[in-house]
């Protein structure tokens, strides 16, 4: 993770959140790698961050060692309100940057207080926190109810960088909640009908209207 001065991208993202008047000298710019960590559960979260640009994935782990996807922030959201509403010490879940990450981090300890007392900002943070409520209800009872096939060519979608999905097979089966060999007979079959080709970079996705047919109405999660 790189830390640097807020660049104009940064400024104009804030001003969607009523944020552009504030005292910005000790906010700061955040680039991660795809796969470097934002945060980690059980680790401190001492910042409020504004995705700017790129793709992150939320999950928690479970105590048998699986891990369980929540959310998606593609290009926008906020992560770390809820550790700064409920002055949490650590946060309850991972983020995962699945693309290189742009973000805007605020200290808490400079901006908590401020940000509290602003009734249009806590508006505006009570109203993503529904949304985001809503979403993972349905995202939940969609992802219940769909086979594995689905469940995967929808994550392929999600998780893949320029086309190309290249998501550790281990950790993928630990998201899907099947077995290894499980998951690589669904890849296999993927690749039989040319959805898939297996490259050294990871899996190219060949036939993009087709993973998005397969993935039915788990592409809209967000």
């Amino acid at each position: 993770m790189k830390k640097s001065k807020l660049t104009e991208a940064d400024r104009q993202t804030l001003t969607r959140y009523g944020l552009n008047g504030m005292d910005l000298s000790q906010a700061m710019g955040l680039s991660l790698a795809p796969g470097a960590y934002l945060s980690k559960a059980g680790e401190p979260m001492d910042t409020l961050n504004f995705i700017v640009s790129g793709k992150a994935k939320v999950f928690i782990s479970l105590s048998d060692g699986r891990e369980l996807l929540l959310a998606y922030f593609t290009q926008q959201g906020i992560i770390g309100e809820i550790e700064m509403m409920t002055d949490a010490l650590t946060t309850q879940t991972t983020v995962q940057a699945v693309t290189a990450l742009r973000c805007i981090a605020l200290p808490f300890a400079a901006y908590a207080d401020t940000l509290k007392r602003d009734t249009a900002f806590i508006n505006l943070v009570a109203k993503d926190l529904a949304e985001k409520l809503a979403q993972r209800v349905v995202n939940s009872a969609i992802t219940a109810l769909q086979p594995l096939e689905a469940r995967l060519c929808a994550y392929i979608f999600q998780t893949a960088d320029r086309g190309i999905f290249c998501e550790k097979r281990t950790e993928v089966a630990g998201v899907m909640g099947v077995s290894y060999r499980h998951l690589l007979r669904c890849l296999v079959k993927l690749c039989a009908q040319g959805i898939l080709l297996k490259t050294d970079a990871g899996y190219k996705i060949a036939k993009r209207q087709e993973l998005e047919k397969m993935a039915g109405d788990l592409y809209v999660l967000k």
